[in-house]
């Protein structure tokens, strides 16, 4: 039985994977490392051995991102580099988009089309990048290193985040009305379970040259009229605010690499999944 090594567990994709897990028993041990269960990075002198590593930690600061990095790059000097390394980075690399043209690996990243993002999407967007960088680079010095630039994901856990998706869902439970800024978005949602099935995948083509893949839904939805579908389906008022001049605002990956090179596919019905989070307790 192998290890793997979960750093940044306490979002949401990192409790999804542990979720995902550990009722599959697939690992002799499964090691988490996060700040808010005093189980910090920053604060190990030494990894422990393991077969993969998930490295998923969002910092919201780009000083912060680099100080973690280096750190952990410190540690894996004195690790086996038999070990399979995946660093979950983010769609917002590839910098907004206004026109319904899905993103692909293939294209070009560069600050100019991130600084296009205003507040806290261009830091996360440019830390995301910079460390996508930093990864290559170990790639390069002989590690087994994959990255999967991540887009929209739902599921138990995203209620407590205060994504589009969460504040839909959290009005619905809550019987509040449904706000949507701007009926022109549109996106894509894949479950954490489906998340979970391709990352594993993925962290096991990890290799020198680095393999890069998107990883979520490639089924369009226009929030417009889910909201529309939602309200309706749960008796809740809808409301759309200056939605008149606003652009359309699209963020909905191409997965063709992955579906053609990994044979990885989305088996959860958004729908369905969709009514069972809203019916949590």
């Amino acid at each position: 039985m192998k290890k793997i090594i979960i750093i940044g567990s306490s979002g949401f994709i990192g409790k999804s994977l542990i979720d995902y897990l550990k009722p599959k028993k697939k690992f002799s041990k499964i090691l988490v490392y996060s700040r808010t269960q005093n189980k910090n990075i920053i604060n190990l002198k030494k990894l422990p051995s393991s077969d993969y590593i998930i490295y998923c930690i969002n910092n919201k600061s780009i000083n912060k991102s680099l100080k973690y990095f280096f750190h952990f790059k410190k540690l894996l000097i004195r690790h086996s580099k038999k070990t399979k390394i995946l660093f979950i980075s983010s769609g917002a690399v590839y910098g907004p988009r206004h026109s319904n043209k899905k993103f692909k690996e293939s294209e070009k990243l560069n600050l100019k089309k991130i600084n296009k993002f205003k507040g806290y999407k261009k830091e996360y967007a440019k830390e995301k990048l910079l460390l996508e960088n930093e990864f290559k680079k170990i790639a390069m010095d002989g590690f087994k290193v994959s990255i999967i630039r991540g887009f929209t994901f739902f599921g138990k856990h995203i209620l407590k985040y205060n994504y589009l998706i969460s504040q839909i869902i959290n009005n619905i439970k809550l019987n509040k009305k449904i706000i949507i800024d701007n009926k022109h978005t549109l996106r894509s949602y894949m479950h954490a379970e489906d998340m979970c099935k391709w990352i594993i995948k993925i962290i096991n083509v990890s290799s020198t040259k680095c393999p890069v893949y998107n990883v979520g839904s490639d089924r369009v939805f226009k929030i417009e009229n889910l909201g529309k579908f939602l309200a309706k389906k749960y008796n809740i008022e809808i409301i759309f605010k200056n939605n008149k001049q606003r652009k359309l605002d699209f963020y909905v990956p191409s997965t063709y690499l992955a579906k053609k090179k990994l044979k990885l596919k989305t088996t959860i019905n958004f729908k369905h999944a969709i009514n069972k989070i809203i019916n949590l307790k």
